[in-house]
């Protein structure tokens, strides 16, 4: 049984207290504690800024896996991944990734970076926010660089990632990301929706294309995963994911079924919140027949 503790619980060690209390009295297993929120640390970094919140001397982490050790809670570290920011203001810390690398940002099939968006101004409901773009060579390596803060300088039960994913099907053009693409292949992602490929090779580069941005993705998973095995720390590693296997892929190109069968992630918690039963199970339906 497991219970996500969001960030506004994390603040201060009243907060915290009454969370995982609350979590040891109805009888749960796993707590999912969130500590790195919209580009923000809940826990001492030299990698993130810590949460505006949070006493900067006081170090929500290792306060909460304190007691949860004596709750006799195992204790997992809730990762918001790709997403960057979803309010309405910028934020007040300087050197937010929001202000220091707005290159990393994602970009729509329009080529608009969420870098460019208006905070202020309405959005469509389906925005869920400013996204890091998976295609930006400089991205996996900091994220991972902040997960392997987390794994080696404190002793956590596990590794939880969220947003692992894009945002959407129109997002994955950053134009960095496209460089890069180009300089393996040859052709400019550009080039697909010109419609300037010679029609031979048309259908290999719209799958490469397609393929590399999922495996960014992936890659990620797969180097983090990498980086608990080079711990030697009994860490697990498990992510929060779309509940329709299928659609993750081709959809948010989050390939949580090849994680899975290619054995570098311990579990998977899909987020099947439909409030029908046939919606529900037809999510279930579609994994039990995918994964083997």
């Amino acid at each position: 049984r497991c219970l996500w503790i969001v960030r506004e619980s994390m603040y201060a060690k009243d907060m915290i207290d009454t969370a995982l209390l609350y979590a040891y009295q109805a009888g749960y297993d796993i707590v999912f504690i969130q500590v790195r929120s919209r580009g923000y640390a809940l826990y001492n970094s030299d990698i993130v800024p810590k949460h505006p919140q949070v006493d900067p001397d006081f170090d929500p982490l290792k306060y909460a896996l304190t007691l949860g050790s004596a709750l006799g809670l195992k204790t997992h570290v809730w990762m918001n991944s790709y997403i960057l920011w979803s309010s309405s203001y910028e934020p007040e810390n300087s050197q937010h990734l929001y202000h220091t690398h707005k290159e990393w940002t994602e970009a729509d099939r329009n080529f608009k970076m969420d870098a460019q968006i208006n905070l202020s101004k309405l959005k469509s409901p389906q925005w869920e926010g400013i996204y890091l773009s998976p295609l930006h060579p400089e991205v996996n390596p900091y994220l991972l660089s902040v997960y392997s803060e987390i794994i080696n300088e404190y002793s956590v039960d596990g590794i939880h990632l969220d947003y692992i994913r894009y945002q959407d099907i129109m997002y994955g053009w950053n134009p960095y990301g496209m460089k890069e693409f180009e300089r393996i292949y040859g052709f400019s992602p550009r080039d697909i929706t010109r419609g300037i490929i010679p029609p031979d090779i048309l259908d290999s580069i719209q799958g490469a294309w397609t393929r590399f941005r999922k495996d960014a993705v992936s890659q990620l998973v797969n180097d983090t995963y990498h980086a608990i095995q080079k711990s030697r720390k009994r860490i697990s590693l498990s992510a929060a994911v779309k509940p329709n296997l299928v659609e993750a892929r081709n959809r948010w190109n989050q390939d949580w079924g090849r994680w899975i069968e290619d054995g570098y992630i311990d579990f998977v918690v899909p987020m099947n919140y439909f409030s029908e039963i046939r919606h529900f199970n037809d999510s279930v339906q579609i994994i039990k027949s995918n994964l083997h």
